[in-house]
């Protein structure tokens, strides 16, 4: 595999070149794009998020593992209730609430890691500098 690598000074340069890199034929997954801005590219053969799933999953998450804290932990305190309720769902709402968000976003954060590729070790092999003085490089891996 040999890599060529592109630089462009302004954003339409380097989406003019991935279009046509696009009508040429080459695959996406040969093609890296790095910027020190975000890019919104529209790619055909671009993979899905899962973020959405992942956050309702850890939201679900965050709030069974509220319910099994406090009923736990209200019936090892041995509190005299005097016939009362020993869990009430008023009361313990708002701890449901707080760990179901916070379970949400930790899940939503490391998934988004994880899908942007940040938690890779190691630097890029096609890495250029022009991408920390504000330039847009383009990295094609073209079989010999």
């Amino acid at each position: 595999m040999d890599t060529q690598i592109k630089v462009f000074d302004t954003r339409h340069e380097a989406i003019a070149a991935l279009r046509e890199l696009e009508r040429e034929g080459v695959a996406s997954s040969s093609i890296t794009v790095m910027s020190s801005e975000p890019l919104h590219l529209e790619v055909k053969d671009a993979p899905k998020t899962r973020i959405a799933g992942f956050a309702i999953a850890g939201g679900l998450l965050g709030a069974t593992f509220a319910i099994l804290l406090t009923v736990w932990t209200s019936r090892r305190v041995g509190l005299v209730t005097g016939g009362m309720p020993i869990v009430s769902p008023w009361a313990f709402g708002i701890i449901v609430f707080e760990l179901a968000a916070l379970g949400a976003i930790l899940v939503t954060l490391g998934r988004m890691i994880f899908e942007a590729g940040l938690a890779r070790r190691g630097a890029l092999a096609d890495f250029d500098e022009s991408v920390a003085e504000g330039r847009i490089v383009v990295s094609i891996q073209v079989r010999k």
